[in-house]
């Protein structure tokens, strides 16, 4: 089976950008790159081009969700068994291409999310100049791991599941479980990241998106970063560290109303030979800290 390697991007639309390009430096600590203009701000956090794209748009939520393959062939067949499962796929246009730092890319509608999923292959790696974070950071853990993850909401988090495993080649690594009702939310990955693609299952959920978490390379990164957002009334929840990937971590809130996380010292998986986990979704032996994560939307 064909499968896609890696979270590359992901694509959000604002009504403000000029509120976002502030929240970027002071917050982030990330680079907004010189070609970003007043339509599109593009972030930089490693030797990728950008990681986020944040566009104008009249909606405040996740626009795409992109994801690398090595070459043309791997992504015609990942197309073939996206189209497989009777979803349909379409190319992104050159223009559309150049927009997102992409040699070529493939779109289709997640029939469990509504988001559009992108499968690209050659992104823009600048390696010189060297990525600048606009205030003390040490980095960020990307390279074959990714950008990190993405959380979406879906009325049905087993099919959703399913779809992903037979059209991406994904393979769960959890699953969250409630008592008497069932699977709550799913974890998947692609590469050794414990997972780069989570769903969770609110039908009825505000939003699209949840979050995206960034890994730092310092565990002092999570903790200069939760003072600023103290500082600005934006923790989302407290700091904690989590049962499954056993992330050091905090969620806050971004200009548009979901949810970002920094975290520090996940634990990765061997694909080959990794077994599904299950644990108490509301609340698991190990799991510390996270305050408002389970009345986060």
């Amino acid at each position: 089976m064909a499968k896609v390697d890696q979270l590359g991007y992901v694509g959000a639309g604002t009504r403000d950008l000029d509120v976002w390009k502030a929240y970027t430096v002071e917050v982030l600590g990330q680079e907004i790159t010189p070609d970003s203009d007043d339509r599109n701000v593009y972030l930089r956090m490693d030797d990728h081009h950008h990681r986020l794209l944040i566009e104008q748009a009249d909606r405040e939520d996740v626009s795409f969700v992109g994801w690398e393959v090595a070459d043309a062939n791997q992504m015609r067949l990942v197309a073939a068994q996206v189209e497989a499962q009777g979803v349909e796929v379409s190319d992104g246009t050159a223009a559309e291409a150049e927009r997102r730092r992409m040699i070529e890319f493939v779109t289709f509608v997640c029939p469990h999310t509504g988001v559009a999923m992108e499968i690209g292959y050659g992104p823009e790696v600048q390696f010189v100049p060297h990525h600048l974070p606009t205030r003390p950071l040490s980095g960020f853990k990307t390279g074959p791991l990714g950008l990190g993850h993405v959380v979406l909401y879906t009325p049905d988090v087993v099919k959703a599941e399913t779809f992903y495993q037979e059209a991406l080649g994904f393979a769960a690594s959890d699953r969250a479980m409630i008592p008497g009702i069932g699977t709550f939310a799913t974890f998947m990955h692609c590469n050794p990241r414990h997972h780069s693609l989570a769903f969770i299952g609110i039908p009825d959920a505000p939003r699209r998106i949840q979050h995206v978490m960034f890994e730092t390379l310092d565990m002092d990164d999570v903790g200069t970063t939760y003072d600023i957002c103290l500082q600005r009334d934006i923790v989302s929840t407290s700091l904690g560290r989590h049962l499954n990937d056993r992330m050091f971590s905090f969620y806050f809130k971004n200009p548009s109303g979901w949810h970002l996380e920094y975290g520090y010292g996940a634990r990765e998986i061997d694909p080959a030979t990794w077994h599904v986990e299950h644990y108490n979704g509301l609340r698991g032996p190990g799991e510390w800290g996270h305050d408002g994560l389970l009345s986060m939307v």
